[in-house]
């Protein structure tokens, strides 16, 4: 039987850029080379003409040469083979040459075809006696498959020849369908005839669709990601067998092909570099050039997942699925699934989970929301499992502490909330803002509101939804830019601040001497609320009591508030869900001593100092488990307001604070990582150190005029956080500026 090596033109050309055009069509580029993580070596075989493994486009030991056993047979390197095999593996070193679609792997060539094939008819190298794989027999006791499989572990065998529009022989076919080869992911050049590939008879019951899972056909494309002219195509032929008189719908070719980059034999430029047999580069296209670009692909599969390599169904059905859709929608008849993309089959698909001893939990499902207090937990990564069982890392924090909304919200904010206020004149007075009411997705937990009913001197009870805090008398220089934002833990009653934002109920009474007290409850949950609307945090109640006192003269303020919260599935705002769920409960003591001072008419410094103690009961099931049943924290802020600073319409503010840090304790993380070569699945653990390795301190200003012409108000904003979420050496800034103009 005759047979063709598939490679219309070759031209010498001069080493060009190292990535070229097939590479960047793919998805392939060099981040993803260096961030390419190898567990394993990844051998490829190249069926082919020998291919010159001293090229310098190979790594040291990336390829070798298995010579025929048959003396009388004489084979040689060629540059068919050595493109073929360059196009897959050539390092990613240096500035010439090129680069293949999978550096890390290696090559294992084996000359079944004379170097005199190239471009012409002939026979395969051992074929002439009977068929191309038997005289091996005699000498390995198996085929050329055999032998690569056993002695070489290859996992992946690329194909670039074959008969003019026909598929691979039954035979081979069969061969490829062994119990013993199907994990062998084989990849097949389709021809350059610019033909549908005819249909191939099988005369017996033979499902390839069931049989053939490792089975990749390639077409070739040109730069511009069309069918390239010469590229045989799918068609809507396939797999027949004798007994039925057409081919099933889902054994036609097109179900195992996919479109590949391969040259443009009508232009010099896009051209795809690869190794020539003087060592040098060659310019050529067909679909011999497509198919070790899937190869390549392939490669990249098995060496980041090693398991991959016991399973080709898996590698087939990941190339397939993650290719670019390309001519007609869905699978068609030239492109067949699309065009190969590294990129997206190196990305999760399907139902993603975690995984601990078998027990599995819902990527979707699972998540953790860390404050500022415990935030060493953003430094941890956690793996996740895609559908085919691949792992994948991704940061432990789902929701994580940030400061990069704090400019924008302060220069959209208003001076003044806008409230619309009511008042009967009998101390009933209701007032309601609806600034952040979306009418698109309308909801009661974006309305603020509170209902006021003041009796005497001092005297008044508060229900409402939104900032309970502000009805507790915060000092007003601490109620801007990072203080407002209740996730950051910080300002006059950080633990309190926990339970804020949601549906609250406030009694204040005046006392004697100067003296008075407050109380109720507050929660962080609003009417018709979701997780979204506190931010993802716990769950959190909370019961507080104040005492405070005013001097003689009024100048003097001095409170003392005592908290008790309770939070559901976290401690101290970092509250997890699914498999990341830590804790049952907890249940936190704040006390806070602050004070103000009033240092002339336009100036006043406040100053809050809070200590708190927590308690928890820990959830030990799930990957995540809080170690220290008992955490300590503080907090502390110091601010300064001042009007009239330089004219008589201007403001300024001041302050330096801390937000909430724990003094110490522990966690740990414990999960199922990834599975080995042998798909042995290894667990990780790791012990998190809850102890900061900073201090934050944050600085923020802010200062408000007027300029001339009046009408308008400037403001201006700026904060530094230094030792940044309380790690060592981290910072972040930030600057803002405001403009409100009145008609």
């Amino acid at each position: 039987m005759a047979t063709v090596l598939i490679a219309p033109s070759y031209s010498p050309v001069q080493a060009g850029g190292v990535y070229g055009w097939h590479l960047a069509a793919i998805g392939v580029t060099e981040k993803m080379h260096s961030n390419r993580r190898m567990r394993g070596k990844v051998n490829v075989g190249v069926l082919d003409v020998g291919v010159l493994c001293s090229h310098t486009a190979f790594s040291s030991g990336a390829c070798s040469n298995v010579n025929h056993p048959d003396p009388d047979i004489t084979t040689g390197v060629g540059n068919h083979g050595t493109h073929v095999a360059t196009t897959i593996a050539a390092n990613d070193r240096g500035t010439g040459g090129m680069v293949g679609v999978a550096p890390g792997a290696t090559i294992t060539s084996w000359a079944i075809m004379d170097n005199a094939c190239e471009g012409g008819q002939c026979g395969y190298a051992d074929g002439a006696k009977t068929f191309g794989w038997a005289n091996c027999r005699t000498c390995y006791g198996g085929d050329i498959i055999d032998y690569m499989r056993n002695a070489n572990k290859v996992s992946i065998t690329n194909h670039s020849y074959g008969v003019p529009t026909l598929a691979p022989f039954a035979s081979e076919l069969r061969r490829f369908a062994k119990p013993e080869n199907k994990n062998i992911v084989t990849v097949w050049a389709l021809g350059n005839d610019n033909k549908d590939v005819r249909n191939r008879v099988f005369h017996n019951n033979f499902q390839p669709r069931d049989s053939l899972k490792n089975l990749i056909f390639v077409t070739a494309l040109a730069p511009n990601l069309k069918r390239a002219v010469y590229s045989n195509t799918p068609g809507e032929n396939g797999f027949c067998n004798v007994s039925w008189q057409g081919c099933r719908e889902r054994n036609k070719y097109k179900y195992f092909t996919v479109s590949a980059p391969g040259g443009d034999g009508q232009a010099g430029d896009g051209q795809i570099y690869a190794g020539g047999a003087d060592g040098g580069y060659y310019w050529t296209s067909g679909t011999s050039m497509a198919a070790p670009i899937v190869s390549g692909v392939a490669a990249l599969l098995h060496g980041r997942w090693p398991a991959l390599k016991r399973n080709a169904s898996k590698t087939t059905s990941i190339i397939f699925r993650t290719a670019q859709d390309l001519g007609k929608p869905g699978v068609d008849a030239i492109y067949g699934w699309g065009m190969v993309r590294a990129d997206r089959a190196l990305g999760p698909l399907g139902a993603k989970y975690l995984k601990k001893k078998k027990k599995k939990y819902s990527l979707a499902n699972s998540s953790l929301r860390v404050s500022p207090a415990l935030s060493n937990l953003t430094n941890q990564s956690v793996s996740f499992f895609d559908e085919y069982d691949r792992d994948f890392q991704t940061p432990l924090a789902t929701y994580a502490p940030s400061y990069q909304g704090i400019v924008q919200n302060w220069v959209k904010t208003t001076e003044g909330r806008n409230d619309y206020v009511m008042d009967n004149g009998r101390g009933l007075s209701y007032a309601f803002s609806a600034q952040d009411y979306n009418a698109v997705d309308p909801s009661l937990a974006d309305i603020e509101w509170r209902m006021s009913y003041q009796r005497g001197k001092g005297q008044a009870l508060h229900f409402g939804q939104g900032s309970a805090l502000e009805q507790l008398g915060v000092p007003t220089s601490f109620s801007f830019g990072l203080m407002t934002d209740k996730t950051i833990q910080t300002g006059a009653y950080p633990v309190m601040g926990l339970a804020e934002g949601g549906v609250y109920a406030l009694l204040q009474r005046p006392l004697t001497s100067g003296f008075s007290i407050a109380g109720g409850a507050l929660t962080n949950t609003r009417v018709d609320s979701e997780a979204k609307d506190r931010d993802y945090a716990p769950k959190t109640d909370a019961m507080v009591i104040s005492l405070g006192r005013v001097s003689d003269d009024t100048r003097l303020s001095t409170k003392v508030s005592v908290s008790y919260l309770t939070e559901d599935n976290g401690v101290l705002g970092t509250g997890g869900a699914g498999g990341l769920e830590f804790a049952d409960g907890s249940n936190s003591q704040g006390v806070t001593l602050g004070s103000s001072y009033q240092l002339n008419r336009d100036s006043k410094v406040s100053a809050s100092y809070t200590e708190a103690f927590s308690r928890s009961d820990a959830s030990s099931d799930n990957l995540l488990s809080l170690n220290s049943a008992r955490l300590t924290s503080c907090a502390f802020a110091v601010g300064l307001e001042s009007k009239n600073v330089f004219d008589g319409a201007d403001r300024l503010k001041f302050s330096v604070s801390q937000p909430l840090r724990v003094n110490g304790g522990s966690m740990s993380l414990m999960h199922d990582d990834y599975y080995d070569e042998d798909e042995v699945l290894h667990a990780r653990s790791v012990d998190i150190d809850l102890k900061p390795t900073g201090r934050q301190i944050d600085y923020q200003l802010e200062y408000v005029f007027q300029p001339k012409p009046s009408g308008s108000t400037l403001g201006l904003f700026a904060y530094y956080a230094d030792d940044y979420l309380h790690q060592a050496s981290l910072v972040d800034y930030g600057f803002g500026l405001r403009v409100h103009k009145s008609f």
